[in-house]
């Protein structure tokens, strides 16, 4: 592999990183106002369920898991 070949690989890499952080911060951005509850609420309990989800009790009694 000659030098120029390493450097468009290590550009290549690169860019993808680049690409891949930007579209996690844009998604992050984008749904950081999204609802749990239907009502528009904050919930009113969670509980953890042991398993890495969490149960969030809404003003309305739905139960939500997320």
């Amino acid at each position: 592999m000659s030098h120029r070949q390493k450097r468009l690989v290590y550009i290549s890499l690169f860019s993808v990183l680049v690409v891949l952080f930007a579209a996690g911060v844009t998604a992050g951005y984008l749904g950081r106002h999204s609802k749990i509850c239907k009502d528009g609420k904050p919930p009113r309990e969670q509980q953890d369920t042991g398993i890495g989800q969490v149960e969030y009790l809404c003003h309305n009694g739905q139960i939500v898991t997320k």
